[in-house]
């Protein structure tokens, strides 16, 4: 992606060190890696204090909609800076619990400018933070994309997958004067 094409800025600032340093997230709000999406995908913008739980029941609805013009084919979950892994953790969640989902991920820099206040007060400079974009889709997508995911198998109920598919085992432990005790 071309720095040069990423013009707005958005009115929130973040704040790294109190009353110091000002950080201007920039960008262009209708340019985004992801070309061709369809009017109703849904967006969801994941942050560094997102409830991951909240954003899950939001798009799981969704997907799940009873009604044909509530439900989505398509969502995208945008994260950057430390909410980069969070954006990552509700992907691998939403894709096990909905099957069949297509996934294209873009990675790439977002522009911030950045005020600082100690020095002269015109003096801007700019820091690159990274950021990701993250499709999930239950149509097929471009499998020759870069960042593309095929939907995931579901694995055989012998593969000794980590989640088991029934009620959890029962489980066995050796006490120190070597009685075997059973847990459910």
């Amino acid at each position: 992606m071309d720095d040069s094409s990423i013009s707005f800025a958005t009115p929130s600032l973040t704040s790294l060190q109190p009353s110091s340093i000002n950080f201007l997230l920039t960008g262009n709000s209708n340019s985004h890696p992801i070309p061709g999406l369809t009017p109703n995908t849904l967006h969801m913008r994941v942050k560094q204090g997102s409830k991951i739980h909240n954003l899950l029941r939001i798009v799981t609805a969704r997907f799940q909609g009873d009604r044909d013009n509530n439900r989505i084919r398509q969502v995208v979950f945008t994260g950057s800076g430390r909410g980069i892994t969070k954006t990552i953790t509700c992907v691998e969640i939403l894709k096990r619990s909905v099957a069949g989902l297509h996934q294209l991920s873009k990675v790439y820099y977002k522009r911030a400018n950045q005020d600082s206040q100690r020095e002269t007060p015109s003096q801007v400079l700019e820091k690159r933070i990274p950021a990701i974009w993250i499709l999930l889709s239950k149509d097929p997508l471009d499998p020759l994309e870069p960042g593309y995911q095929a939907p995931q198998r579901a694995p055989p109920e012998s593969s000794g997958g980590l989640l088991p598919a029934g009620p959890s085992p029962k489980h066995k432990r050796l006490c120190l004067d070597g009685q075997i005790e059973s847990h459910l």
